[in-house]
């Protein structure tokens, strides 16, 4: 029930990235979502498949992750106007993306997760999602965040990550706690997917304009 339950909110964030190419001119870092999006709904799928069918999928997701972490530093990239912090962030993807394939392929033990480069994934995107609301509360005059997308979608990452951290960072150590813990914890997650979907279709909707019909 939890895998359809999170494939469906994955989905309505497929549907609504989707408004990006239909809302006029949109940034770059908003219209590389739907794509991220569909890779996104095959990994779980295939994930989920193997799952069901006792086949490990730790190798399958730990490719994903190098994938989506080096998207979002690309999107943080995208939004944060500092020209040196953009430097700086090209070359984390650069350098984060070999060396986590590197230790994936040659340094990573049998069938587990690794923990160590989605730690620091996790970290490097909360401190760039930090560097992107102190610049945007230095601008001289402040957009409405209400209608910002960058805004929602900074929000939706440093939630995400902040939140999902101690569970992923340490799922090497916490899958073997008894099933009764671990299925709390699935729970967890699921809810945290969750919200992080619904603050991602906020991202992708707010920039709609709902015309107020006068009488």
């Amino acid at each position: 029930m939890r895998d359809y339950i999170e494939l469906f909110f994955l989905f309505l964030c497929l549907l609504a990235s989707l408004t990006a190419f239909f809302q006029g001119p949109s940034p770059l870092f908003l219209r590389v979502f739907p794509f991220y999006f569909f890779i996104a709904l095959v990994v779980q799928v295939i994930g989920f498949y193997l799952s069901r069918h006792s086949l490990s999928n730790i190798n399958l997701y730990s490719i994903y992750s190098i994938l989506e972490f080096s998207l979002y530093f690309f999107i943080l990239r995208e939004i944060i106007r500092n020209r040196k912090i953009k430097l700086i962030i090209l070359i984390v993807i650069i350098v984060y993306a070999t060396a986590t394939l590197l230790h994936l392929f040659f340094f990573k033990k049998g069938q587990t997760f690794h923990s160590a480069p989605y730690a620091i994934g996790c970290s490097l995107v909360v401190i760039l999602c930090i560097i992107y609301f102190i610049e945007l509360f230095q601008l001289p005059k402040a957009p409405s965040l209400k209608n910002e997308p960058s805004f929602w979608i900074c929000t939706t990452f440093l939630f995400s990550y902040v939140c999902s951290f101690p569970f992923w960072g340490l799922l090497n150590f916490i899958k073997t706690a008894p099933r009764i813990i671990l299925g709390n914890l699935m729970n967890i997650a699921l809810i945290i997917n969750i919200l992080t979907y619904c603050l991602f279709i906020i991202a992708f909707l707010c920039r709609i304009k709902i015309r107020r019909s006068t009488l």
